[in-house]
């Protein structure tokens, strides 16, 4: 079950933190995703992986306090981040919603007005990633 969704900046700044569940937290939520992007940066030099790889899917990046952190970075450093409670979930459903989610985050930035690199306050996009994010949840 996804608890948490991320969308961090090229500059490591929070551009998006929405939390599922239980109301309360949200700071460690915030945590998490800060964390999670040391691991994430450690996996990109580790790998040797380009600005121009096809695949951003990073997967699992490790367990931290009671939840499994995935992640995805796109080819402008921006970086998605899913915090999932419960039973580990198959990859192969993972990678479709990271895509999903990048897509709705590529049109979001195509608006004009959107301001670039700070924080996104789109209700389209949070209301996309809240039903994404139910269908996940319930299996639809």
């Amino acid at each position: 079950m996804i608890a948490c969704v991320a969308v961090i900046g090229a500059a490591n700044s929070p551009l998006y933190i929405r939390t599922f569940g239980e109301e309360g937290e949200d700071l460690g939520f915030h945590y998490i995703a800060h964390v999670s992007l040391d691991v994430i940066e450690e996996k990109l030099r580790g790998a040797g992986i380009t600005s121009s790889k096809d695949d951003m899917y990073l997967g699992f990046l490790g367990p931290i306090e009671d939840y499994r952190v995935y992640g995805y970075v796109t080819n402008t450093s921006v970086k998605f981040v899913v915090v999932l409670q419960d039973a580990p979930v198959r990859e192969s459903e993972l990678r479709p919603f990271f895509a999903e989610v990048h897509r709705l985050y590529v049109n979001a930035m195509s608006n004009p007005f959107a301001p670039l690199g700070e924080r996104l306050t789109s209700q389209t996009f949070d209301k996309r990633v809240s039903n994404l994010v139910v269908q996940h949840n319930t299996g639809s």
